[in-house]
């Protein structure tokens, strides 16, 4: 995977409808919402996000709110988001989505996992009293054209058919050019679906099978807490080949290239990145240049956030503020500040 695709994994489709009846990966009883999130993404997955959307607008007193919201009320969110640093990939459409049959108001939680051979899979879980029968059929009055994949119902469309501010039938982004609807388990399915709906049907792996992201999420403070999570089994290394390598070496002195990835999670009691490495030895000499990274250097490149640095085996954490988490999402979606790096060798 390259470092470029990995960024815009983490940081940012045609469009299936997968009626009732899939026989979807059962959920483990007491598990966490992101434990829940990666029964559904495929286990070639090397760049992931995941938002707990019900868990944010409970903090910001939003959780009544529901697709159609009234002009007030979508005020109100508007106003409450103002110093959030994420959302979900529909948070952008909320306005024009009161259209459709279902929006960002209604989702519980958001996963997004990424691999250059598979593409992109979105996952959505909304809110149980999500009528599903109401959005296929308002995914047929939009314009979505209906066909099958063995038992699954399909509706997709293409960009040509979006309207001149590209929105299919007035109100589904582009990002929606397919989707898959799992109503069992409350998920809506869109990007790679037909991979997507191999993984919910238990004939692909899981991350949850796979395991991958293991040895970075036993790295959060507390999985259960988790409103955001990115995370990417390689280090994101922001400037890669814009630079030369000698200036790489003065940009990046002391940091070490956390060859097992890099992570960042957010709870409402702090912001934490993480680095890992294969050698303890690495991941103590990494925290040294790490504060001096960021107390001499990372300033000049935008980011000034004080944060607690630490070594702890292998793996190297910087935890800061929860009111940081701007600064810190930033970060990530630059490869800057905690999450700055040499290329791996």
């Amino acid at each position: 995977m390259t470092h470029s695709l990995g960024r815009l994994a983490v940081v940012t489709t045609a469009l299936t409808l997968l009626s009732s009846g899939l026989a979807g990966c059962g959920l483990l009883d007491g598990s966490t919402p992101v434990e829940d999130a990666l029964e559904y993404l495929p286990a070639s997955t090397t760049a992931l996000t995941f938002t707990d959307r019900a868990a944010m607008d409970d903090r910001l007193d939003l959780d009544d709110l529901a697709t159609p919201a009234s002009e007030d009320e979508l005020a109100d969110w508007g106003r409450a988001q103002q110093d959030e640093g994420y959302g979900t990939e529909l948070s952008a459409w909320v306005a024009v989505m009161q259209k459709a049959a279902f929006s960002d108001l209604d989702v519980e939680w958001e996963a997004s996992g990424t691999s250059v051979d598979d593409g992109r899979v979105r996952v959505w879980k909304l809110d149980d009293d999500v009528d599903f029968g109401k959005i296929a059929d308002d995914l047929e009055d939009a314009g979505y054209e209906h066909g099958t994949s063995g038992d699954v119902e399909t509706f997709e469309t293409s960009p040509e058919s979006a309207d001149e501010s590209g929105l299919y039938g007035g109100r589904y982004p582009g990002i929606l050019t397919s989707l898959a609807l799992v109503p069992d388990e409350h998920l809506v399915l869109s990007g790679a679906v037909e991979l997507a709906i191999d993984v919910a049907n238990d004939d692909e792996d899981s991350l949850s099978d796979e395991g991958s992201f293991d040895d970075l999420l036993d790295r959060a403070p507390d999985a259960g807490d988790l409103e955001y999570a990115a995370l990417s089994l390689e280090g994101l290394c922001g400037l890669g080949d814009r630079v030369t390598p000698e200036q790489a070496a003065r940009e990046f002195e002391g940091l070490s290239h956390p060859d097992r990835g890099e992570a960042l999670f957010a709870d409402p009691d702090a912001v934490t990145a993480v680095r890992l490495f294969s050698d303890d030895n690495d991941a103590e000499s990494d925290a040294k240049g790490l504060e001096t990274y960021l107390d001499e250097r990372a300033s000049t490149r935008g980011f000034d956030v004080g944060l607690d640095v630490q070594a702890d085996g292998d793996a190297v954490t910087a935890e800061g503020s929860f009111d940081d988490r701007r600064a810190m999402v930033q970060a990530w979606s630059r490869a800057d500040g905690p999450f700055a790096c040499p290329l791996g060798k």
